[in-house]
């Protein structure tokens, strides 16, 4: 509950704008780990020169006629009864320790793009990030067809097997979005589910896995037709993945938990021989 009397209620609107502007500006110069410092610092910033503003330089003075005392009027303005100009110098504090934060945030995202694979797989998981890139891609010709087989199948049955959900999801149009991924000994399928956090308990997420697995084994047919390759599949939303199982083409259950670190799809992509296209579902072959 925000309690304020004035124009108190500005407050929490500008420093909304302000982190809003923060990261867009902190993403566009390639540093999306400062956004939320610099959108506070920002944002003290908007609240200082507001309150310049909105105070008069010369507030009004009553005089009482009978004794003679003065008595300053001024509008009163705050945020849980703390006057508005005093919430420049508390979101300047707050910035300082955002800001650390955000430079520590930066070297560890400085130190993950350095590992091999890092650059190959974020450029094939841009691929998925919504509809408008093409529904299925893939680094090969055959590696793109496995992508179609398993989106469809993931669609089918998913609409078979569970409720809910948005059949009109913004970023996907409903559409499992899905890049298969194919090496010598690995087959990788990376998949946007359309409203992954509506498979909200343990019940439905298992069951969700269990079937986007054995999608993949029948996926990966024609990849992997002597079933000697390693399998991953990964499952994510609009951001990051909910679960990344793996396994062998082979196996009928998934042996272990399914995992949410994503770093284990970047030896696969930096070892390929075939590198993910930068844009579509057509292949591109290195050269040697």
């Amino acid at each position: 509950m925000i309690i304020w009397s004035g124009l108190g209620i500005l407050i929490p609107l500008i420093t909304i704008a302000g982190v809003i502007v923060g990261m867009f500006l902190s993403a566009a110069i390639g540093f999306a780990g400062m956004g939320p410092g610099v959108g506070i610092a920002l944002a003290a910033l908007g609240n200082w020169g507001l309150w310049k503003l909105i105070y008069p330089k010369q507030p009004r003075i009553l005089v009482d006629q009978a004794t003679g005392q003065q008595v300053k009027v001024e509008r009163s303005h705050s945020l849980f009864f703390i006057p508005a100009r005093a919430w420049t110098w508390i979101l300047a504090v707050l910035a300082v320790p955002a800001m650390g934060l955000g430079v520590f945030g930066e070297r560890g995202a400085a130190k993950e793009a350095a590992k091999p694979g890092y650059k190959e797989f974020k450029a094939a998981d841009a691929l998925i990030d919504s509809k408008g890139k093409g529904p299925t891609h893939g680094n090969s010709e055959t590696a793109t067809s496995a992508a179609a087989v398993f989106s469809e199948q993931m669609k089918i049955m998913t609409a078979a097997l569970f409720t809910g959900g948005s059949k009109k999801n913004l970023m996907t149009g409903g559409e499992f979005l899905t890049y298969c991924h194919e090496s010598q000994d690995t087959i990788v399928f990376l998949c946007h589910v359309p409203s992954l956090r509506s498979y909200k308990s343990d019940e439905a997420k298992d069951g969700l896995n269990k079937v986007a697995w054995i999608v993949a084994q029948g996926a990966a047919g024609k990849l992997d037709p002597d079933h000697k390759k390693a399998l991953l599949v990964g499952l994510r939303g609009i951001t990051r993945y909910g679960s990344i199982l793996q396994g062998k083409t082979s196996d009928e259950k998934l042996s272990g938990p399914a995992s949410e670190e994503t770093s284990i799809f970047y030896p696969i992509f930096a070892s390929a021989e075939m590198t993910p296209p930068a844009s579509g579902g057509n292949a591109v072959q290195e050269t040697k």
